[in-house]
């Protein structure tokens, strides 16, 4: 598959030269949660931080995981990642991630009350920011 096929089968894809974020198709997602990353060799590398897996994404989307692989002449060795996603997609996460929080902390500074989505939504946002900053190192 290519990478047009795929970005085509998802929303609010932003980004280019390799690097993506989209909403990530296999779980209620409105803002982009799913970074994906095009390698040098044809992989396609997908990971949300929302935490769906791999599996879980391109089945959403009718896809097999074996697709976001190119296909090869030698199957039995598969060049490792040593980073599958640039700093600057996951300090995107972050970012966008801490305004939500910064949002919120303003709201309690002026008196608003948070809703129970209002709540879920900070704990996915501190869920988000934890691990993007786990795959920093």
């Amino acid at each position: 598959m290519s990478i047009e096929n795929l970005l085509n089968r998802l929303t609010k894809v932003k980004g280019g030269r390799g690097r993506w974020t989209a909403c990530c198709p296999s779980h209620e997602d409105r803002s982009p949660s799913l970074a994906i990353r095009e390698t040098e060799d044809g992989r396609i590398l997908l990971k949300c931080f929302g935490g769906c897996s791999v599996h879980e994404i391109v089945g959403s989307i009718g896809m097999d995981i074996g697709e976001l692989f190119p296909k090869t002449h030698d199957t039995h060795h598969m060049p490792k990642v040593k980073n599958a996603f640039y700093a600057t997609d996951l300090l995107r996460v972050i970012e966008f991630e801490s305004v939500l929080v910064s949002v919120a902390a303003s709201n309690l500074a002026n008196g608003v009350k948070l809703t129970d989505n209002d709540r879920s939504r900070l704990r996915q946002a501190q869920e988000r920011i934890i691990e993007a900053a786990r795959h920093i190192r």
